[in-house]
Parts: structure tokens; sequence; C-alpha cells
């Protein structure tokens, strides 16, 4: 694989993937996951696996569509430095 995604290169990311379906055709509904930090390219790996591609996704993309059975599968690459700074637990308390 080859170049940044959004300039993530070097950086841990978290990957993000959430599974809309029609709970009437599937029988079950909306599924989430959220992977552990991972390095930049064993994101991308996983975000291949999650998109049923072989090849590279394009650079500078974040985000992500597929369709899947009943639905669309959602996949979203995050800095884990962004969700660090978003937690509640770092923020000041007042």
């Amino acid at each position: 694989m080859t170049g940044p995604v959004n300039g993530l290169t070097g950086e841990l990311v978290v990957v993000h993937v959430s599974d809309a379906v029609n709970s009437i055709l599937t029988g079950r509904g909306d599924v989430s996951y959220q992977s552990p930090p991972l390095p930049h390219e064993e994101a991308m790996t996983l975000v291949r696996l999650l998109l049923g591609r072989s090849g590279t996704p394009q650079d500078n993309n974040v985000t992500w569509r597929c369709p899947i059975a009943g639905g669309q599968r959602t996949i979203t690459v995050e800095p884990l430095c962004m969700l660090e700074s978003a937690s509640p637990t770092n923020r000041a308390r007042p």
C-alpha cells in the first residue's frame, strides 16, 4: 500500500465500522465495531478486508461505504489522538 490516508501514515488510528441493516430482512439490528489502536498500514488492511476489496482504498479518504446483505456498511478511520482529546476523562473539570 502506498500513500497516507488524510496524512495519517505513522500515526495510530482506530477503525470504526457500522452496519446499518434492515432488521426485517436480516433478523438482526444494526451493529458496530471499534478496533483497538492500529498502525496505519494494519488499519488500511482491515479497511480493505471490510470493504471486500483487494485494491488500495483511495488516498485522502477517511470514510468508506459499501453495500452488505440487507443494508450498508460505513467504515471510518480516526487518529487515536482525536479520540483521546474527545474523551470525557481527558477534559478539564470545573
